[in-house]
């Protein structure tokens, strides 16, 4: 794959990720539960990477014991809880502020190198941290300008983000040189078997039961475009382009989020917090220049 080729790629991965929110609130609209959804979304995408991987490269799921295990702990401590915030969050707020509060975890993540590896933070580093969560509190919108924004939704969304900070830093450090298409193909297998079981638990409902066609078309979507085809692009990329580069490219995804949902939904984001989102986004090129050694791995 040429340089240009992975640039086009991960653009175009980085858009597909950024629909993840608007079609998840279709859905919602149209009587989906996000429990639900999130069983769906992580059982048939998992079927589909692995079903590729299984037909591209023969033996690659046959993995140790002991990575199975850390695969199951990444899977629901990180990006299983960073989905559950996710997908919650946009039940209290709307889809525009979640993109734009999830995007804070590359300063988290410095902030996870700081505490767990002892990274030195210098200027630059520190900057960026401080430019990240000015925008962020923009974007929440302290002053009561705007509408749409819960604490509920504020807390999740920025749950969302911790959660994937600590699934990126984790898997790097736990896995180092592993396929990232075979983690995330048991990462969205166990999440989809955890997330059941708490349905199940709290007596939420996992059978797609009243569901209309707009609803599986939704599904289907969620699943082809901002999981399967996301995480193939972004991974075919970030083997060229490398991670840093990779992820600085993808700050576009807040941005389609911002534009689909004034589009599909009708949300508007205000003049101060469009401000914030430019802040989180400036703090997230800055962080990520800065922050090469951390193997991102695809979204929510």
């Amino acid at each position: 794959m040429k340089r240009r080729t992975a640039l086009i790629a991960v653009t175009v991965s980085a858009a597909c990720f950024g629909t993840l929110a608007v079609f998840t609130s279709m859905a919602y609209r149209h009587g989906a539960e996000p429990l639900q959804l999130l069983v769906w979304r992580f059982g048939m995408a998992s079927l589909l990477l692995g079903g590729y991987l299984l037909v591209t490269r023969p033996g690659m799921l046959r993995v140790p014991r002991g990575d199975l295990v850390r695969y199951l702990v990444l899977a629901v401590a990180g990006y299983g809880a960073a989905s559950l915030c996710f997908f919650f969050a946009l039940v209290y707020t709307d889809a525009a502020i979640v993109a734009v509060l999830f995007y804070t975890y590359p300063a988290l993540v410095t902030i996870v190198l700081r505490v767990v590896s002892g990274d030195r933070l210098d200027r630059a580093r520190i900057g960026a941290v401080a430019i990240t969560f000015l925008g962020c509190a923009l974007v929440v919108d302290p002053f009561g300008i705007e509408k749409g924004v819960s604490l509920a939704g504020v807390l999740l969304g920025l749950g969302a983000a911790a959660g994937y900070a600590s699934f990126n830093v984790l898997s790097y450090r736990w896995l180092p040189g592993r396929s990232r298409g075979v983690l995330m193909t048991y990462t969205f297998g166990f999440n989809a078997l955890a997330i059941a079981l708490v349905a199940l638990l709290v007596g939420a409902r996992v059978a797609p039961v009243g569901w209309d066609l707009a609803t599986w078309i939704l599904l289907v979507a969620i699943v082809f475009v901002p999981t399967f085809a996301a995480v193939l692009l972004y991974l075919k990329a970030m083997s060229h382009l490398g991670p840093a580069q990779t992820s600085i490219t993808s700050t576009i995804e807040p941005l389609v989020t911002i534009v689909l949902a004034a589009l599909v939904l009708g949300e508007r984001l205000g003049w101060l917090q469009l401000v914030g989102a430019a802040l989180v986004l400036a703090g997230v090129v800055t962080a990520e220049r800065r922050v090469r050694e951390v193997e991102e791995v695809a979204l929510v």
